[in-house]
């Protein structure tokens, strides 16, 4: 009955060290999918480009694919990279680094420090 007034456990990242539990974490509502290549650029729905990150980070990194796809649309930029770094055995990354360029130089750089 007083279930509502029940805190939500604090998730400890670090003792998320499988997909199976992140998805679990998933369903909780303490951790949300998120696509290393945005759907937007082409990016699927397949695990290899699927990241399990706290609730929030998918909306940071939204905002930076949305101005991404205005440099492209600009042509300034032509390649992407997203480079997830993890602590531990931890599947949840602790910081994400987006990364585009054109002609060999980079044009943008922009880091999400995750936790």
């Amino acid at each position: 009955l007083f279930d509502v007034f029940k805190k939500k456990k604090a998730v400890n990242f670090e003792e998320v060290d499988s997909v199976d539990r992140a998805k679990e974490e998933c369903k909780k509502g303490n951790l949300e999918r998120m696509h290393m290549m945005s759907p937007i650029f082409g990016g699927s729905e397949e695990d290899f480009n699927i990241l399990y990150v706290p609730i929030g980070i998918n909306r940071i990194k939204e905002g930076y694919d949305n101005i991404l796809a205005d440099l492209v649309a600009q042509g300034k930029t032509a390649t992407f990279k997203c480079t997830p770094e993890y602590k531990g055995k931890s599947v949840v990354p602790s910081r994400i680094t987006i990364t585009s360029g054109k002609d060999g130089k980079e044009v943008f750089k922009q880091t999400i420090e995750v936790w």
